[in-house]
């Protein structure tokens, strides 16, 4: 007769220190690349307009056309945008690869768009707009899809119309045959336009446009 064996299995505990567990719950979830577009109300594409990740300022700015790319943790659970020429907005990025985001002066901005941070954000760019010697250097160092050279400005993509390739100028909406007298310091805001968002100025458009707001006296 075969002996019986008795096997007894015994729970085996793990032993994880408090330090362990506060490792595991602090560690980040993945993170994934958000692209998007910003304008304003208008359709127009907003440059330069600082993000949030839910409250916290990041260095990511909207480009000349208005696009932006950013990488997020997961965790995060909202995206704030704003301008002070445009307005502000909010996302929910969870689960988004693309946004479009369209800025309104109406929305209600929260407290921390105010923040002193913001304040010496804007003042770094104020104090970087000091060192441009003219309005060109300016556009060819804030504008991309543009070449400067010395006075001439040549907008990449669009076909030359009537054999020309100078953009069309406007200021505060207003075309103008010439930006040569604009001092960089009274610039608000530089927009490019191009394609089919330049379409609204007809055949006068079809070599791109340069939208330059000044600012005001509120602004200063």
């Amino acid at each position: 007769m075969k002996s019986a064996i008795l096997f007894l299995i015994l729970p085996v505990f793990i032993s994880v220190s408090p330090a362990q567990a506060q490792k595991s719950a602090n560690k980040p979830d993945k993170k994934y690349l958000l692209k998007g577009i910003v304008t304003d109300i208008n359709s127009v594409p907003v440059a330069g307009a600082f993000i949030f990740t839910d409250s916290t300022l990041t260095k990511v700015t909207t480009d000349g056309t208005g696009a932006f790319r950013i990488r997020l943790n997961s965790l995060v659970k909202m995206l704030y945008i704003g301008s002070p020429g445009a307005g502000y907005a909010q996302v929910d990025p969870r689960g988004q690869a693309f946004v479009n985001i369209v800025l309104n002066n109406d929305n209600d901005v929260p407290a921390f768009v105010k923040s002193p941070k913001l304040t010496a954000v804007k003042q770094h760019r104020e104090n970087r707009v000091n060192t441009y010697n003219d309005i060109f250097q300016m556009i060819r160092q804030e504008v991309p899809g543009v070449l400067v050279s010395g006075k001439n400005i040549v907008v990449q993509g669009p076909n030359s119309f009537l054999g020309s390739t100078t953009p069309l100028f406007l200021v505060n909406g207003v075309r103008v045959p010439s930006i040569d007298d604009i001092n960089p310091v009274e610039v608000k805001s530089i927009k490019l336009l191009k394609g089919s968002n330049a379409n609204i100025y007809g055949v006068e458009g079809a070599n791109g446009v340069i939208s330059i707001t000044l600012k005001t006296g509120a602004d200063r």
